[in-house]
């Protein structure tokens, strides 16, 4: 904290710093021994407290430019008393601190803001818990026992919008061009609106580097995956630094609107469709009876070591079940080109059928889907975009974090 010392001040700093020793030797001789690590705490605020009034009382005078009962014809102002303040640390809360007021109102305390209840360590702490995964509603109850007191789920909210400037952050960073996956999907969440709640869906894009570390890029909020939407979230990447010339591959659910973007943003890039969905989609068209002798066919076009032997399993696909389940038939033979695209890519093979299994569908983002909606799941509605993104961007933020130091050794070593 910066000195508030003026040259034209009398300070006798002795005669303060022997005041304020004294309160701390007063506070020692209350300790028992036998019960110092029980009892510590309470003496810390003790003395956190002392302390703090000392300081006030320090600023008032520095304010007023005179010392208490000193006479000087330098006054700006004339002491008003006191008003009592709470604030909650991290040793725990304190009360009734006595704050010193001037008679003009103007002077204001340099260690907390105005209506400030909690340390700033507080707030960091209930954020890095938000972070972390705990809910809003959950959050007061796990630091408890550390904060010795209740946040209740209100002010937790408002603590975490203090995150809108890291989702900015977030949102503005400079990208290195150094992906050689990428993955892109959305999910679905229930937001407030007049008259009644809406769906929306936000984008998102999760990559693998060509140093094998896994990262959830970016997402955006849109109202659906139209080409428009789907344009703007990969031009955004572009421009900010996903150029994709290390791109080997882009995997996506088989949306309309990404496989437009890619063509016009990425139009050098492979794309890979994904095989659950595709599948799901097949089996749509084929009898209950049918079901699994098809999915056991098409598990040896996508398991074929070679992307000619996998196309010899597609025709054999084609020719026993093209008379009876033609529909699930064309549903598959429409994408074939995009749904190999993954086995055109050399791997070598010890590394084949890990990476391989890696990216021929989308699930390793569905994976990351599945925390978000653990997450979003108890709250039901969202009051608006900016909670969306507060709590989208805790979830890749720890998710982020866990895999820095979990690189896929796999991925830097294939070709």
């Amino acid at each position: 904290m910066p000195t508030l010392h003026r040259k034209d001040t009398p300070m006798n700093t002795l005669e303060t710093l022997n005041h304020r020793w004294g309160r701390v030797k007063d506070l020692f001789k209350e300790l028992n021994p036998k019960e110092f690590w029980i009892d510590v705490n309470i003496y810390m605020l003790k003395l956190t407290k002392n302390f703090i009034e000392d300081i006030l009382d320090e600023e008032i005078a520095q304010y007023m430019n005179r010392q208490p009962y000193q006479r000087t014809e330098n006054r700006i102002d004339y002491r008003n008393g006191h008003y009592y303040r709470n604030l909650d640390t991290t040793l725990g809360p304190i009360e009734k601190i006595a704050v010193p007021r001037s008679r003009s109102g103007f002077y204001k305390p340099f260690i907390f803001g105005r209506y400030q209840r909690r340390q700033q360590a507080v707030n960091d702490v209930v954020c890095n818990a938000f972070l972390r995964g705990i809910s809003t509603r959950e959050v007061a109850g796990v630091l408890k026992p550390i904060l010795k007191t209740s946040i209740s789920a209100s002010s937790v909210s408002r603590i975490t919008k203090s995150l809108n400037a890291k989702v900015k952050e977030f949102h503005q960073r400079k990208l290195i061009d150094e992906y050689q996956f990428l993955f892109l999907d959305g999910i679905a969440i229930s937001v407030k609106k007049i008259p009644k709640a809406k769906k929306i869906l936000v984008l998102a894009a999760y990559g693998i580097t060509v140093f094998g570390k896994k990262e959830l890029i970016a997402f955006r909020i849109a109202n659906s995956e139209s080409n428009h939407a789907c344009e703007g979230f990969l031009n955004d990447l572009f421009n900010r630094g996903l150029e994709g010339k290390n791109l080997k591959l882009i995997i996506t659910d088989g949306s309309k609107g990404f496989a437009n973007a890619i063509d016009f943003i990425y139009p050098h890039a492979k794309h890979q469709r994904c095989w659950v969905h595709k599948l799901r989609n097949a089996t749509k068209h084929l009898k209950k009876n049918d079901i699994n002798p098809f999915k056991t066919q098409i598990h040896k076009i996508y398991d074929a070591p070679t992307h000619r032997e996998a196309v010899v399993a597609f025709k054999y696909l084609q020719k026993h079940w093209r008379s009876t389940s033609p529909k699930a038939v064309n549903c598959i033979a429409q994408d074939i080109d995009q749904l190999l695209a993954f086995l055109t890519i050399p791997i070598k093979q010890e590394y084949r059928e890990f990476i391989r299994r890696q990216i021929r569908t989308t699930n390793i983002i569905e994976r990351s889907f599945r925390e978000v909606r653990r997450r979003t799941r108890p709250m039901g509605c969202f009051t608006n975009n900016d909670s969306v993104s507060r709590i989208i961007y805790a979830i890749f933020h720890r998710l982020n974090a866990k895999w820095q130091e979990k690189p896929l050794h796999q991925f830097t070593q294939f070709i």
